[in-house]
């Protein structure tokens, strides 16, 4: 059997819950979302997420758990909060004014996520007119239990290429591959800069080390 590597693009499987509870916070598998009477937004299609092992994309302990596994095979672990949403910083919970988030159009309500200058914050209490905002992950300080199985590794440069533009943030529709020479198209090249074309182009080579050359039209 085929055994993980770091590096590698998988399709994985996976069930996360809180240790303590026992409660889901994320899955792939449909039928066990509709057993734990979970809804995902419209239109959501429950499958195995892709990702690159040893990358950052994956929390630190599952990409340990993931190194050496074999595909098809399955584990289950309990992850410390240091290898899973990090532990509670007391510096990333503030007090602001309501209204300075009034002015912004926020309402703020115990319990709320709210974008705040662009991070995420839950709202923790809401009294006289003050509000105690939480900027730490929602699981951080939280162990947290896995259950996961690697269906497959994808070795096929095309989507290699594809998931890391996706993930950079690009589409990735105009795009070629042969013999490990990609060509790509992006509409707004001309405004990105020769110095962001060149990073784009290190940060792909660097998730998909098969590319030999890249050339951006």
């Amino acid at each position: 059997m085929v055994k993980i590597k770091k590096g590698d693009l998988i399709e994985l499987d996976f069930v996360g819950r809180i240790k303590e509870t026992g409660e889901v916070f994320d899955l792939t598998i449909e039928s066990i979302a509709k057993k734990e009477n979970l809804k995902g937004p419209k239109d959501f299609k429950y499958e195995p997420m892709k990702a690159f092992v040893g990358t950052g994309q994956l929390l630190k302990g599952i990409d340990k758990k993931l190194i050496g596994l074999e595909v098809g095979q399955e584990k289950e672990f309990d992850l410390k909060p240091e290898e899973a949403f990090g532990k509670r910083n007391p510096k990333l919970i503030q007090l602001v004014s309501a209204n300075k988030l009034k002015k912004h159009k926020l309402n703020p309500v115990v319990g709320m996520q709210l974008n705040v200058d662009g991070r995420v914050a839950v709202v923790r209490s809401v009294t006289s007119g003050r509000v105690i905002l939480d900027f730490n992950h929602p699981f951080s300080g939280k162990e947290v239990h896995y259950w996961l199985k690697p269906v497959k590794v994808i070795s096929d440069i095309k989507k290699k290429v594809s998931k890391a533009m996706e993930l950079i943030g690009f589409n990735a529709d105009n795009l070629t591959v042969k013999e490990g020479k990609v060509k790509l198209k992006l509409a707004n090249k001309d405004k990105l800069g020769d110095k962001f074309l060149e990073l784009l182009k290190k940060q792909i080579k660097s998730m998909v080390p098969e590319v030999k050359s890249i050339s951006i039209s």
